[in-house]
């Protein structure tokens, strides 16, 4: 899987369920926590979503 349907794939289940664990999203795509802890960094830093420790929460949520 490319880089890009990574965060493509990050991203919607942000939206979907306003926040993610790094070991969740690792399973479902079958690779590394390592390398969702980078996507999850890039897409933070681009602002498309909130990092926070052990996974990702989205811009606008609270809880």
């Amino acid at each position: 899987m490319l880089k890009e349907e990574r965060h493509q794939f990050i991203l919607n289940e942000v939206r979907i369920h306003n926040r993610v664990l790094l070991t969740d999203i690792a399973d479902l795509l079958n690779v590394s926590v390592d390398t969702v802890r980078r996507d999850i960094k890039e897409l933070h830093n681009a602002e498309q979503l909130k990092k926070v420790h052990g996974g990702a929460i989205s811009l606008g949520f609270n809880g």
